[in-house]
């Protein structure tokens, strides 16, 4: 979430993933996906700044491209986990089909 000021001074919390786009004429205009604008104090560069953090925050990648953790990209990479499918291990169990006019 990024914490944002109204011009009235209120703090506001937005998902950045919510922004359809954003425009500074001369208050940034923020444009939800909801199609509700807000206006806020912060500059477009202040906003872009701080959703470009948000997002290395939530990929766990330094600004340089290092990883933070043992799980890199969003959503993670494919190649940290097994592949095998579920009915690999699954173990096949028949149930009984139910009665004429009962339920399961």
């Amino acid at each position: 979430m990024l914490k944002l000021t109204r011009l009235n001074n209120h703090v506001i919390a937005i998902n950045p993933d919510h922004i359809c786009w954003v425009e500074e004429t001369p208050d940034t205009t923020l444009s939800l996906v909801n199609g509700e604008k807000l206006l806020v104090r912060e500059s477009l560069d202040d906003l872009i700044k701080a959703i470009v953090e948000f997002r290395r925050l939530v990929r766990m990648v330094e600004p340089d491209g290092a990883p933070l953790g043992p799980v890199e990209g969003d959503p993670p990479r494919i190649g940290l986990y097994s592949t095998r499918r579920l009915s690999d291990n699954a173990r096949r169990v028949s149930l009984p089909s139910p009665r004429h006019g009962e339920d399961r």
